[in-house]
């Protein structure tokens, strides 16, 4: 293209992730929450580390409550990630955030 070329309006591209197909999720949910299923895959470790995540702390933090490196943390992190197939940090975080959240609320039901 020229620099006189003048552009046309194109629609903007949404990003696709391989996730965004597998499972199903209700209208208007987040695209993260086929992955609330998949927790299940994870090593208790990583059950661990993606619950730390929830409460948005460093590798530093997690590394200290977990009494392992920062490069452990990173990898239980990666492990995560790709096990819930997320993307960013962030959506894992929300997604544990989200986890806990519904996990607590169980908890706490009286009967039935």
């Amino acid at each position: 293209m020229s620099p006189t070329t003048p552009r046309t309006p194109t629609t903007p591209r949404t990003p696709t992730a391989p996730h965004a197909t597998a499972g199903a999720r209700a209208p208007g949910a987040p695209h993260w929450t086929p992955a609330l299923e998949r927790v299940s895959r994870l090593t208790p470790r990583e059950q661990e580390t993606f619950l730390l995540l929830a409460e948005g702390l460093s590798n530093e933090t997690m590394a200290q409550r977990l009494h392992v490196t920062e490069r452990t943390v990173r990898a239980h992190v990666a492990a995560v990630m790709e096990k819930l197939e997320l993307s960013s940090r962030l959506t894992v975080c929300l997604a544990s955030y989200v986890f806990s959240t519904e996990r607590a609320d169980a908890g706490n039901r009286i009967g039935p």
